[in-house]
């Protein structure tokens, strides 16, 4: 084989352990190759430990040059490849060379590729660069270290490579100059083993294309996050200026420095009628926008501040401010503003105040009406029982002189003031309920007596319309606690109301039972029935159902109202049920049921008056000179002494002469009323006793309260049971407490 020249150049003066820092790889390898050249020229051993790709063009370069010389095998030395991360793995634990296990690697290649010292060794490695790239600098340092205790041992010449761009930052320059230190010398980029200077020299230069590199990579960095900063700023400004609330910023003067889109359309401007101008003079109040700008001035964060702005055409939006003030080395700079258009709220706001005030006068107005039909009601039932009182007292008269000749007329008159007491009664009874003034009077009695008793009340119309009325009760007592008056009422109304709607001859059933822990109580008729869109609404106030054009024995549309009122405040529940128009109807009552104790005795009405024993000296004062008259002739055919006076100064004139035992006064008395008469009677009559009886149209609870303040002994509603009346001033104990609504 002909002579061929070393491609390497003699690397003695580069040291036993040498590096260079790289930026072309093309240029590196080529290199690399060059120094494995001289030594498998030369018969010597050639260790590369590279990556993959390294070990691939260096193979290529080396199998080129013997090309070159036309020879098959050009070298007679050994040539030794092996994988960087392969052989790392092999000696690293735990991210760190192990010395003992690198020794045993590494040092056991060395030893063989030497041949006990029959051939030199050169070795290119770039194991400590793949360290570098994993961040551990710290590992790849001692890993130099272990290569330059080895060469301690062992004659090698050791090539080691790095990228430079593995130190482009600034703190990567204590790790370049580690790894400087630990070789012999360092070749900067660029440069080559044969044309190599001094290692001083080197090492400047390589110190110094590594600070260029880490000032360039630094520069670019800058220059990146400069261009990005551009960019932000930019789509900030876009944003801004394209926001849906105004902004603007105002200089340390108050002036306009700059304003987005939205304030500039919210006052209808341009940016130069608004730019540059005193912030205050798009004001509707001018001073007010002055006091504003002097709080900013003065450092002052606004939040929600309340102004109204001047518009270009004219117009005045309603505007809420916030600001907040740029503080730069304790001067103002600017501040910031956001204007939110609150005009649409605002004229809501406005609305809704008008909206609250007439609501607030409607409520007044209803309850000024409120009062009015109470009122009115109150007077109604005074007015209306004024001449029942006289009618009722007339008819009761008749009957205890014995008058049989009219006794039918009498039947027809007592039914149709009965009626009209009933609607009267009901009429009060829903004013009361409405204001939520019903007041139930419990007591323990007999379901069955207080059915009696509604049928009783009920049995003129039922009779009337001649229906047949079936009474199911079981034989045992039920006991329950509760108002007996007001529940006789329900069922009452409940069988008027089938009465009224079941054709002439219809039947009628009334039924109660218990059922656990309640009594039900059912009304059940064949008469008109209920449409199925009358169900629900059959128990609202003033509701009637269909009824014959004659209207017999119509009422109000109040009763069913009043059931449902009277059953809830019991604690319980009413419901209607109606297959449809024809097929009849049921009422059902359902009602909490007390079983403490047996029930209570059944209720026994008043039994017919017996004269006294002896005359009682009788005080008659009321203004309707009927109902006083009759009063008087049914009080003297008892035997009692009585005086009447139409007006409170006629009846203080007789006492003088005339001491009562007994007075009867009526309250809405002309000049002074009843209460006040009350107090002159008993002023007047000294020691003398007379017991008190109020008698008048008056039933609210009011009335009876300031009845038993003036001290009347009782409250008695126009028109008054004359029998009872008589009982009363007989002396027999009242049952019902005093001051009660009878």
């Amino acid at each position: 084989m002909p002579s061929i020249p070393d491609r390497g150049a003699d690397a003695s003066k580069l040291g036993h352990h040498f590096v260079q820092f790289y930026t072309d790889d093309a240029a590196l390898l080529e290199q690399v190759a060059d120094f494995m050249d001289g030594a498998l020229r030369r018969g010597d051993s050639a260790i590369v430990i590279a990556t993959a790709e390294h070990r691939a063009e260096i193979d290529r370069r080396l199998h080129g040059a013997g090309h070159a010389v036309g020879a098959e095998h050009w070298f007679t030395g050994e040539y030794i490849a092996l994988d960087a991360d392969e052989t790392l793995a092999r000696f690293m634990r735990e991210d760190w060379p192990d010395d003992e296990l690198f020794d045993e690697v590494v040092g056991g290649l060395i030893r063989a590729a030497a041949q006990d010292g029959a051939r030199s060794v050169r070795a290119f490695g770039e194991m400590v660069a793949i360290l570098c790239q994993r961040g551990n600098h710290a590992a790849a340092i001692r890993l130099e270290e272990l290569w330059n205790g080895l060469s301690s041992q062992q004659d090698f010449s050791l090539y080691c490579a790095y990228p430079l761009n593995l130190f482009t930052k600034p703190e990567d320059c204590v790790a370049f100059q580690h790894v400087c230190t630990r070789h012999s010398h360092v070749l900067p980029p660029q440069a080559t083993l044969a044309g190599c200077g001094s290692s001083r020299d080197d090492l400047a230069l390589a110190q110094l294309q590594q600070k260029a590199l880490a000032l360039e990579a630094e520069v670019d960095k800058r220059t990146q996050a400069e261009t990005t900063l551009r960019m932000r700023e930019k789509e900030l400004a876009e944003f801004l200026d394209n926001a849906a609330e105004g902004l603007n910023r105002l200089g340390p003067d108050g002036r306009v420095l700059w304003a987005n889109r939205a304030e500039l359309e919210l006052l209808g401007l341009s940016h130069e009628d608004y730019v540059g101008k005193p912030w205050w003079r798009f004001h509707a109040d001018t001073h007010h926008g002055q006091l504003i700008v002097a709080r900013m001035r003065a450092g002052e964060v606004l939040y929600n501040e309340s102004a109204s702005v001047r518009c270009k055409d004219g117009s005045v939006r309603h505007v809420l401010i916030h600001s907040t003030p740029v503080i730069e080395q304790g001067e103002l700079v600017c501040t910031r503003c956001f204007t939110r258009d609150v005009t649409e709220q605002q004229q809501a706001r406005e609305v809704l105040e008008k909206a609250n005030e007439e609501r607030t006068r409607l409520l007044r107005e209803l309850a000024a009406a409120n009062r009015a039909k109470d009122e009115f009601l109150a007077m109604l039932g005074h007015e209306l029982r004024n001449p029942l009182a006289p009618i009722v007292t007339t008819l009761q008269l008749m009957k205890m002189r014995g008058d049989t000749d009219t006794g039918r007329e009498q039947a027809i008159i007592q039914r149709q003031v009965d009626h009209l007491i009933r609607l009267v009664d009901d009429l009060l009874d829903v004013s009361k309920i409405t204001r939520g003034k019903i007041e139930l009077r419990r007591e323990r009695s007999d379901i069955g007596s207080v059915l009696s008793k509604a049928v009783e009340m009920a049995s003129p119309l039922i009779e009337k319309r001649r229906h047949r009325l079936e009474l199911r009760v079981p034989p045992e007592a039920i006991a329950w606690f509760g108002d007996p008056v007001r529940l006789a009422q329900v069922v009452s109304n409940l069988l008027t109301n089938a009465a009224r709607y079941t054709p002439e001859g219809g039947e009628i059933v009334l039924r109660a039972r218990r059922d656990t822990n309640q009594v039900v109580i059912s009304v059940r008729d064949n008469g008109r029935g209920i449409a199925p869109h009358m169900l629900g609404r059959v128990f609202d106030l003033f509701v009637q159902g269909e009824r014959g054009v004659d209207r017999a024995e119509g009422g109000l549309g109040i009763g069913l109202a009043l059931v449902k009122s009277l059953v809830h405040l019991h604690g319980g529940r009413v419901s209607a049920l109606s297959e449809g128009l024809g097929q009849g109807a049921e009422f059902v009552v359902r009602l909490p049921l007390d079983t403490s104790d047996a029930a209570a005795a059944p209720h026994k009405a008043f039994e017919a008056a017996t004269p006294a024993d002896a005359g009682v000296r009788v005080l008659l004062v009321d203004d309707n000179a009927d109902a006083v008259e009759t009063l008087a002739l049914a009080l003297g055919a008892q035997g009692h002494d009585v005086k009447i006076a139409h007006d409170p100064a006629t009846a203080l004139g007789l006492i003088d002469g005339f001491k009562p035992d007994v007075a009867v006064l009526d309250i809405g008395l002309p000049v002074m009323d009843g209460y006040e008469l009350a107090v002159r009677l008993r002023q007047q009559l000294g020691g003398h006793t007379c017991r008190l009886f109020a008698l008048t149209g008056y039933s609210q609870e009011s009335d009876r309260r300031r009845s038993v303040e003036a001290g009347f002994e009782l409250h008695l509603v126009k028109p008054v049971d004359v029998d009872r009346l008589i009982t009363l001033v007989n002396g027999a104990p009242e049952s019902a407490p005093a001051g009660a609504l009878h």
